[in-house]
């Protein structure tokens, strides 16, 4: 998706203006906001011997770069958590940080009930294509989308505006979402809560080995 050098618009719904309680919306080619938005790499080539021209044809079709150490994520607004071939082991990490975490996974995990969407952390699909709506919502329109909106009304005629109630302030949800996402992880996501999942999981586990498992089921 952030390679993609194809001529696609995204529909993109943004604040205009900024900080108010009017929204616009506009078709965006991918490209331009690829260009503006995205810089993003692999770190290391695995089970590359298998792609078409093995690993310096994956290289070359796909960008490579250094990896950036774990401090250096807590300077930026946004932490991105991926889940890979199991689960994410930084999610408790970066949710420790004063960054808003957006997070995508298809895995269900032992802390899904426990934890909420867009009050502790934003959620992305898998196929991430929404990237480009969180990114404008939260922090306003790009020049390619603000660009867009102008053709769009010059050729309508009219602005294409959607008004609300409430007035928008990204910034002031983004650092909301990070509090709220960082007060989770030290009252709900600890060490001590992860051992409580265990030992009532082993109990369970017990029971349903056992051959008198009836007797061991609770009995209000």
């Amino acid at each position: 998706m952030t390679s993609d050098t194809s001529d696609t618009n995204r529909t993109v719904v943004f604040p205009c203006p900024e900080g108010s309680n009017e929204y616009a919306f506009a078709k965006v080619p991918v490209t331009k906001l690829n260009s503006e938005i995205m810089d993003t790499a692999f770190r290391k080539a695995v089970g590359c011997t298998q792609y078409p021209g093995g690993c310096d044809g994956m290289r070359k079709d796909h960008w490579f770069a250094d990896a950036v150490p774990l401090g250096e994520h807590w300077k930026y607004k946004y932490l991105i958590d991926f889940g890979g071939m199991g689960y994410s082991a930084r999610l408790f990490a970066f949710l420790m940080s004063e960054s808003a975490v957006i997070k995508s996974t298809v895995y269900r995990e032992f802390f899904s009930d426990w934890i909420q969407p867009w009050l502790h952390y934003i959620p992305l699909s898998s196929h991430y294509s929404e990237i480009y709506n969180i990114h404008a919502y939260f922090s306003g329109a790009s020049p390619s989308m603000l660009e867009a909106l102008n053709k769009a009304n010059q050729t309508n005629n009219q602005e294409v505006k959607v008004v609300t109630d409430a007035w928008h302030d990204g910034d002031a949800q983004l650092r909301k979402i990070a509090r709220a996402g960082r007060k989770w992880k030290m009252t709900i996501g600890r060490k001590v809560d992860m051992e409580i999942y265990v030992y009532r999981l082993c109990l369970e586990y017990a029971r349903l080995w056992s051959d008198d498992r009836e007797s061991m089921g609770y009995k209000g």
